[in-house]
């Protein structure tokens, strides 16, 4: 019984699309341009300040962090999509805050874009096994 009613809005929705193109007489045309689109990357970081805590305890993580990037290459909107422990968020966002970007462009004009950001936080010669995961 369900599937049916599934089958019948379907068939619903694409005949009311069809209408739409119908009723106007007119052949729809695609148009298909070339977009020339780059995406946004990073110019200058700012390494994060190693959390003191888990520094004395040997502990490794990461962070993965969501920013917008304006037009102008500099961050606003960080927020935190996963993280290994709160102090390595912390640390990651005060940092990415800092970075400059070269912003994104459409058709030459720069852009403001979203751009996910991994903030890796390593102790030097520690193993990498032990980077705890997210």
């Amino acid at each position: 019984m369900k599937l049916k009613k599934i089958i019948t809005i379907a068939l619903a929705q694409a005949a009311a699309c069809g209408a739409a193109f119908a009723g106007t007489g007119e052949t729809a045309e695609t148009e298909f341009s070339q977009v020339n689109k780059t995406d946004a990357y990073v110019l200058e970081t700012v390494s994060p300040k190693y959390p003191s805590e888990m520094l004395q305890r040997g502990k490794q993580g990461k962070a993965l962090l969501m920013l917008r990037v304006n037009e102008h290459g500099e961050v606003s909107d960080v927020k935190v999509l996963a993280s290994s422990n709160k102090l390595f968020s912390e640390a990651a966002v005060a940092s990415v805050q800092k970075w400059y970007f070269q912003p994104g462009t459409l058709d030459g004009v720069a852009i403001p874009q979203t751009v996910t950001v991994p903030v890796n936080f390593e102790i030097e010669g520690m193993d990498t096994p032990s980077l705890a995961s997210l």
